[in-house]
């Protein structure tokens, strides 16, 4: 049976998604297994994915290191305009 096949929902499998219970694993629809999958975080700004470890988005740039309020140190969400721990303005 071919691959195309398959993911199509062709053959004896049928057209399951998400996990594959008997082969190993879990497998994305693409069938790609969950082990090869991207490590890594996504941008807050584009939502790209990024290498492990990474600093800066390396699709749009951003910075992928959370910003840190001035009085308090909580770290802040991308947009936000005040912290949410003790309502300092964010700079």
């Amino acid at each position: 049976m071919g691959l195309l096949k398959s993911l199509l929902g062709g053959g004896h499998h049928g057209g399951h998604h998400g996990y594959n219970r008997g082969h190993g694993g879990p497998v994305y629809d693409a069938g790609v297994p969950a082990s090869s999958a991207p490590a890594g975080a996504a941008c807050p700004s584009c939502r790209a994915m990024n290498a492990t470890g990474a600093r800066f988005c390396q699709n749009c740039g951003v910075s992928l290191a959370p910003r840190a309020c001035t009085q308090c140190g909580t770290n802040l969400a991308m947009n936000a305009k005040f912290c949410g721990q003790c309502g300092n303005q964010a700079s």
